[in-house]
């Protein structure tokens, strides 16, 4: 194992469905520049595995998907939504939450760092104070289905008035075990992901009846509060965007990220389901490689800056806290 002088060690873990291998490939690159960790666990289907093969990444680990658990997999799950719901299209987004807890169980680090598989980033991002509390970045979101599950498998409600919901999070391993070991006390001798399927109401099973950010995060806000704090101060806010594809696409290139570096994002998120416009999206890339040639013109240079704006102001974008 690499250690880290002064800070907590951490693994990485990516969970990977097949219409994010391509984005994967360059989140995992850019992980593994970034962030300081001890393994990346890649959790995919098998037949995926060859693609991942990175011979710069020495702590790439990849871990089959249908062998994590003993008794459940993504059949499985896909069999049951059927039998309740007469539908499994969503058997990927319940088994991805499952499998990010579940690998808690074999991770050797104290902490762990879930990452999104469609969120590339930037830039080096600090995941814990100098006191070493986990640093969490908050949204405003609030599904009201996570929260009445969460009481039904846990006995928990809400206990923030913010979302523990990001495109990461960095968990203790201990805490998801004992989190888990919990579960596993209610579920009996089921595995304990069926178990909070049958907790899902009906109604909510066929879109999002469960969230593996907001159910983690209220445990750990219920049991040690002084593990955590948000992040409040400006160099520790986090620059994001979620229209990554809007703005260049699927499949962003070289250039494209050191543009959205120089936004002063720290990541940015590429969903598959957003609507893209081809020709804003091939204009968007002339602005960057305008941008970059003026970079070598210091006369004109001055010219960048109308660029930057005009893309903060079209996409939303923040400003840089530093």
């Amino acid at each position: 194992m690499r250690s880290f002088a002064n800070k907590p060690n951490y693994d990485i873990v990516i969970c990977v469905g097949p219409q994010h291998i391509e984005i994967a490939k360059i989140v995992i690159n850019q992980v593994g520049r970034f962030f300081q960790a001890q393994q990346i666990y890649v959790i995919t289907n098998p037949c995926h595995f060859e693609k991942f093969q990175a011979p710069s990444l020495t702590n790439l680990v990849l871990i089959n998907e249908n062998e994590l658990f003993d008794r459940f997999n993504f059949q499985s799950i896909t069999t049951f939504l059927k039998q309740k719901i007469d539908n499994g299209d969503r058997a990927g987004w319940y088994f991805q939450q499952f499998l990010k807890m579940e690998i808690s169980k074999i991770i050797q680090s104290d902490h762990y760092l879930i990452w999104d598989a469609d969120t590339i980033p930037l830039k080096p991002i600090d995941f814990f104070d100098k006191e070493d509390k986990v640093l969490i970045h908050k949204s405003e979101e609030n599904h009201t289905p996570y929260f009445e599950t969460l009481e039904h498998i846990l006995g928990l409600t809400k206990t923030v008035n913010y979302s523990f919901i990001s495109e990461h999070f960095m968990v203790q391993t201990k805490l998801m075990q004992n989190m888990l070991l919990e579960i596993n006390k209610k579920a009996g001798e089921q595995a304990w992901p069926y178990y909070i399927l049958e907790n899902i109401a009906t109604k909510d099973m066929a879109l999002s009846g469960f969230s593996e950010y907001e159910t983690y995060g209220n445990f750990l806000n219920s049991t040690y509060p002084d593990d955590f704090r948000l992040r409040n101060s400006p160099s520790e806010l986090l620059n994001t965007t979620r229209n990554g594809s809007m703005i260049l696409g699927t499949l962003p290139n070289t250039k494209d990220l050191d543009f959205l570096e120089v936004l002063g994002l720290h990541y940015a998120t590429f969903e598959i389901w957003q609507d893209i416009n081809l020709k804003e999206v091939t204009a968007n890339k002339r602005r960057i490689a305008l941008f970059f040639f003026l970079e070598k013109i210091p006369l004109i240079r001055s010219l960048n800056k109308l660029i930057i704006k005009n893309f903060r102001k079209t996409y939303s974008l923040p400003q840089s806290p530093y």
